[in-house]
């Protein structure tokens, strides 16, 4: 959610923010600039954060199905759990007073 998000937008943005100011690699660093290199960077980028997305779905995906096939009858909770809710079914207790 939030701090995937945040997390994404910050290494694009790293690739097209990029400053010779604050750190003078001498070659006209961040997509803002307009420069082969500043594109290039840019592209590294979000190459970087592609991998990121990748390795993260792929890591979820096994342990997902390490825990189903670990944990007894499987993660998912049966229908009536579903139906009577997550919060008194696995907790005992409602989420909203006016339920």
């Amino acid at each position: 959610g939030v701090h995937g998000m945040g997390g994404l937008t910050g290494a694009i943005l790293t690739g097209t923010l990029a400053s010779p100011h604050v750190w003078d690699t001498g070659d006209g660093i961040g997509a803002w600039t307009g420069t082969a290199e500043g594109m290039e960077q840019q592209a590294i980028s979000i190459l970087g954060a592609a991998i990121s997305i990748g390795y993260a779905f792929g890591v979820t995906i096994v342990i997902l199905k390490v825990m189903d096939a670990v944990w007894p009858g499987g993660i998912r909770v049966t229908p009536k759990e579903e139906e009577i809710g997550l919060d008194l079914a696995q907790h005992g207790e409602r989420a909203y007073v006016n339920e």
